[in-house]
């Protein structure tokens, strides 16, 4: 499949886990896709904090929070979370963030970002 840059990129499951296998590989396929309707995809590698946690606070002091259970994805080969951002108030706001991983490779994570307001 062949990542097309603009608008109609909405990528499934197994689409999803192609694309980070191939990242894994060694592919320079540019993720820094807009699909059209404010969504936006990026790889990143995750870091952990402190322990065994991975670290989620942004340099504004604000964090990206779990708002739902992970979940299996493509028969376990990757797992899928959903995340809200909180301000370093502890203030909700509209952006969400879903991070796709690869069970052998939980650092490297595709990750689409978007503001729940303008979708």
């Amino acid at each position: 499949m062949a990542v097309f840059h603009g608008q109609g990129f909405y990528p499934n499951d197994s689409e999803i886990v192609r694309i980070l296998r191939n990242k894994l590989a060694g592919s320079t396929e540019d993720l820094g896709i807009n699909s059209g309707h404010e969504r936006r995809y990026f790889l990143t590698n995750l870091e952990y904090g402190h322990g065994e946690v991975i670290n989620r606070q942004t340099p504004s002091e604000g964090s990206w929070m779990m708002t739902r259970p992970s979940r299996d994805i493509v028969d376990q080969s990757a797992t899928w979370k959903s995340f809200t951002y909180y301000t370093a108030h502890n203030m909700r706001t509209p952006w969400f963030m879903e991070e796709y991983t690869l069970a052998n490779a939980p650092l490297l994570a595709l990750c689409v970002l978007y503001n729940s307001f303008r979708n």
